[in-house]
């Protein structure tokens, strides 16, 4: 479905759980989005690609300037739900490790495979995913997929 019409199909919504789909509609329209399915109190977890420090390699902050232009800080997301009227409860940036043990570890060298696919369009994009596990690779602990907890706080806004 489309994230942004989770509120006219669910209401009354007391734990609302997104991984990487907010991104399909922006972290901050999403919190907006669905704060009307939730309950007065309800909780949301969204996870969110994030900067982690501003230490991020050029190269890493060049491939995100296209890639996802709106990565944000989780200290920028955290006052942005604030503002969207969540109370943060608590953040996890999930281990570096969970990019490599059963998703880049696998994907790569299918992605490298297809490098000479006979179709062009497989072949851009298996080069695309083989320069963002090279960036991820290069990139140290610049950036990560982080969990913000969040509990609808009307009182906030």
């Amino acid at each position: 479905m489309d994230m942004k019409d989770i509120p006219q199909s669910f209401q009354g919504i007391d734990l609302l759980w997104s991984e990487g789909a907010a991104y399909n509609i922006g972290f901050a329209n999403a919190l907006a989005t669905w704060a009307p399915a939730l309950t007065p109190g309800g909780y949301m977890v969204v996870s969110e690609l994030s900067w982690l420090n501003g230490q991020a390699p050029e190269a890493v902050r060049d491939f995100f300037r296209s890639g996802y232009p709106d990565m944000q800080s989780v200290t920028h997301n955290a006052a942005v739900a604030g503002r969207a009227g969540y109370k943060v409860l608590a953040t996890h940036t999930l281990p570096r490790q969970a990019w490599v043990d059963g998703y880049y570890e696998i994907l790569a060298p299918r992605a490298k495979a297809l490098l000479d696919h006979p179709a062009a369009a497989v072949r851009v994009f298996a080069a695309a995913t083989v320069r963002e596990i090279e960036v991820f690779q290069g990139s140290g602990d610049s950036y990560g997929y982080v969990f913000y907890a969040l509990q609808e706080d009307r009182t906030a806004v």
